[in-house]
């Protein structure tokens, strides 16, 4: 592998005077014995600070660790929003129904929002018959985590991705 491909300085590459070794200040020389005697790398990990801190590993071993840390972090669930109207139409809500099921299908929560303003409010169960039936048409890509329910002027449903078997 070659020098400028790797993401840490290694043993010789290390331009420092001073180093921490396992909370221990040593000279480069003295750290570079200890890592020969031990057969193992010298790792520069932090290089913002002054003494420079490295570690004693196994370069090859160090790398493969961190790889596999970066392959165990859980993806972060974004949760995607979707706003309605009492009145929305028939083809707004097929519209949206599309872009529910492709945000579902990436792994996506989805939060469904109904504001109701002014006259609006006395046709909340009409809102709430088309929220319901939003729901329904994208049944076979998601479940509602909770049911619609009103919050003020506004109302709200959480949608999951169903688990694929």
């Amino acid at each position: 592998m070659a020098k400028n491909k790797r993401a840490h300085r290694i043993n010789d590459e290390i331009i420092a005077r001073e180093v921490r070794v396992d909370g221990v200040v040593m000279s480069i020389r003295q750290a570079l014995l200890e890592a020969e005697k031990a057969e193992v790398d010298l790792v520069l990990i932090n290089d913002k600070v002054e003494p420079v801190i490295c570690k004693l590993v196994d370069y090859q071993k160090f790398i493969y660790e961190q790889k596999r840390k970066e392959k165990n972090k859980p993806k972060s669930l974004e949760v995607k929003e979707i706003k309605l109207g009492p009145n929305t139409a028939e083809n707004d809500l097929d519209y949206r129904s599309k872009h529910i099921i492709e945000f579902l299908e990436k792994g996506h929560k989805v939060k469904l929002t109904m504001q109701f303003r002014g006259r609006e409010m006395a046709f909340v169960s009409k809102g709430e018959l088309l929220m319901l039936k939003l729901i329904d048409s994208i049944s076979e890509h998601g479940l509602p985590e909770t049911m619609p329910k009103m919050e003020g002027k506004k109302m709200q449903c959480l949608l999951k991705p169903k688990v694929k078997k």
